[in-house]
């Protein structure tokens, strides 16, 4: 049977095209992952539009109880609306379904805590403005951002894909994650569930000395975690083999 231990829902944007197959990759043996998809351009106003299609989306995924956890995969999706926003979310999938439900940021800010970190440099994928957007989101929840750089930020906003994003390397994560590096940060966040990251966490990490949280990472590290499944994963960071 396939998801015997477990089986986690995942609200994805709809042109994310990296989030579940690397999902699919962080799920230990016995876990399977199901995705509905949720229509999405990333821009200011599409990143709030996102709400509105999470009711639907949810039922889809607590039909016939599919799901034992749902996860909403969006980062700035799930902390546009400022802190709370993401316990709005949570509470808002928890009512239409009664099933437990975690976003993106609640698991990056669970990764965060668990590692005992405040002091964050941010590698992303996106725009300038989205970056501010971020920068200014994370310091409100409590974290210094030491530096952001997204991997965009000469594009303009309305020239901007989000299959920009998904067609991007994991090397270019590894090399902004080394960019943004530096003495003052406590860790690297990879931030975007679109950004194909999970391969190189290790390899940062070693390199940096410190550790490294994605959102991808993060959003699977929390939702086992949820469930009660506590299987060391190595090869995609501290964070999925010690905690």
């Amino acid at each position: 049977m396939y998801g015997s231990r477990g089986r986690i829902g995942l609200i994805v944007p709809s042109s994310n095209t990296v989030c579940e197959p690397e999902m699919a990759k962080l799920s230990p043996e016995g876990v399977a992952t199901y995705s509905t998809r949720i229509l999405f351009e990333p821009s200011l106003d599409g990143l709030k539009a996102m709400k509105e299609h999470v009711e639907r989306a949810s039922l889809e995924l607590s039909s016939e109880g599919i799901s034992n956890i749902i996860a909403f995969c969006c980062t700035v999706g799930s902390m546009i609306g400022g802190p709370g926003y993401d316990r709005e979310i949570v509470q808002f999938v928890e009512e239409k379904t009664g099933v437990p439900a975690i976003t993106t940021t609640t698991a990056v800010k669970a990764a965060f805590n668990a590692f005992g970190v405040k002091r964050i440099a941010v590698a992303t994928p996106y725009t300038r403005e989205i970056n501010e957007i971020e920068r200014n989101m994370l310091q409100a929840m409590g974290y210094e951002v030491t530096q952001i750089v997204g991997r965009h930020e000469d594009v303009s906003p309305n020239q901007f894909t989000n299959e920009m994003i998904g067609r991007l390397p994991s090397e270019e994560a590894y090399r902004l994650g080394l960019a943004v590096d530096g003495g003052s940060n406590e860790a690297i966040f990879i931030s975007c569930t679109n950004f194909h990251a999970v391969e190189i966490i290790d390899r940062l990490e070693n390199e940096a000395g410190k550790p490294v949280v994605s959102s991808n990472q993060a959003t699977m590290w929390y939702a086992l975690r949820k469930m009660g499944i506590r299987d060391p994963l190595p090869g995609f960071g501290r964070l999925m083999e010690d905690f």
